[in-house]
């Protein structure tokens, strides 16, 4: 992905305090521990402050029960400085023994630049499907370096009590969902849709990404883009951006200025009846005191067909600094990383990310649980855009902001959307 800016929302000053206690506190603990025992101690560079906690008191803590020798200390960073903090601190010298890695352009950036470790010979990438490793890998897939962790999805969250109120159903089809977002225009009393093109990547990687697999048939119109058989001013990709632009309809008057926090919380007051957004926000939906009058659907296709599409994009994956000091012991995390039980505790610990190894796991969240049943029913697929065409055109995901959040806002037509997309595309990447 071009941008260095993740798809996770800003952290509350909250939040970042009692991270940075907790941090701090092991830190601490963990320079005493080492100063009497001899252990080592791996850092693990990361942008996820919003569950460092359940990092430092439940995930890292298992791996020590059974590694009693090694200590594991987050050294978080803002998601909007990671990159460019990380970068930064290699170039010293000064990184981390374990680097938590972006999926596809920044991490293959830094394989490049011989900053991670070539992981290829590990075994444990066998409990991995070979399309779970393409995010950490090399451009034909000829080396991996990071061990693949999570993914990511999108949908439809929804207010239950709302949709009682309203003797409203989840919608199975386009044409349902439009009738549902109308009857609840016309009720007068609540916001259709809690979203907002403040901040514009919520309106390609939430929206566009979101909703378009159903209609450009997941990998399959992918794929498609890559070799040359499809361009985007085809149909599929168009009627996607006219999808959002009826949308538009539907938002809040004030959607220009709205981003994530202001839209999530006109949903969490009962303002609004659903909600797009990442199973990133799980966590945050799950904490709620109405969390029980939440439930969630998956974009809904044209029509009914026999196949399903729906968006899983992996998330995050850990690599090994190649110029860290305790090679051995970093080699023994990431195989811990591949293990049923990290599995077990990504799909327990860290509601809404969905663990990328083959282990079956338990998921006991419910919304966690409903999205993962999409995983089982229907054909997954990444952002379109992430593998091959971010690295050709460097401005590809900047653009698709640009283009998505302006169709919402009626400001740009979803043909004149598609064709300047195809139109970069066209100049920058060669089919392959």
């Amino acid at each position: 992905m071009t941008s260095p800016h993740p798809p996770h929302r800003q952290n509350s000053p909250k939040r970042r305090i009692v991270a940075s206690a907790l941090a701090l506190f092991v830190a601490m603990n963990g320079a005493l521990t080492q100063a009497q025992t001899g252990t080592e101690t791996l850092k693990l560079e990361t942008w996820r402050i919003d569950d460092e906690a359940r990092w430092n008191t439940r995930i890292i803590p298992a791996f020590q029960r059974t590694h009693p020798s090694i200590q594991v200390l987050t050294v978080p960073a803002p998601p909007t400085e990671y990159d460019t903090a990380l970068l930064d601190k290699l170039a010293k010298n000064a990184a981390g023994d374990l680097i938590t890695c972006r999926p596809f352009d920044q991490s293959l950036a830094l394989y490049n630049k011989g900053y991670l470790q070539d992981i290829t010979a590990m075994p444990e990438l066998r409990r991995f499907r070979s399309q779970s490793k393409i995010a950490w890998t090399t451009y034909y897939a000829e080396r991996v370096f990071c061990m693949p962790v999570a993914a990511v999805m999108t949908g439809f969250f929804y207010n239950t009590e709302i949709f009682k109120e309203l003797n409203l159903q989840p919608p199975h089809t386009e044409e349902e969902f439009f009738e549902v977002l109308k009857k609840i225009k016309q009720s007068n009393k609540y916001l259709p849709i809690a979203f907002g093109t403040g901040d514009a990547w919520q309106s390609a990687q939430v929206i566009f990404a979101g909703i378009g697999p159903n209609y450009w048939k997941g990998e399959q119109g992918r794929i498609n883009l890559l070799t040359g058989r499809a361009k985007f001013t085809d149909p599929a990709y168009v009627d996607t951006w006219r999808v959002m632009a009826k949308l538009a309809d539907y938002l809040p008057k004030h959607q220009k200025d709205l981003g994530e926090n202001g839209a999530r919380k006109l949903f969490l007051d009962g303002k609004a009846a659903i909600y797009p957004a990442g199973s990133w926000e799980i966590p945050f939906l799950s904490e709620h005191s109405q969390a029980k009058h939440f439930g969630v659907f998956a974009p809904p296709p044209k029509q009914i067909q026999h196949n399903c599409y729906v968006l899983s994009h992996f998330d995050l994956g850990v690599g090994i600094n190649k110029q860290g000091s305790h090679n051995q012991a970093a080699n023994m995390f990431l195989t811990w990383l591949s293990s049923p039980e990290f599995s077990q505790l990504v799909a327990h610990d860290l509601h809404g990310f969905f663990p990328l190894s083959n282990h079956p796991v338990d998921i006991t969240n419910p919304l966690t649980r409903e999205m993962a049943t999409w995983r089982q029913q229907c054909d997954t697929t990444i952002r379109i855009n992430s593998q091959f065409l971010n690295q050709a055109w460097p401005e590809l995901e900047q653009a698709l902001w640009d283009v998505s959040a302006r169709v919402l806002r009626k400001e740009l037509s979803p043909e004149e959307a598609a064709k300047h997309i195809a139109n970069g595309i066209e100049k920058w990447f060669k089919p392959i």
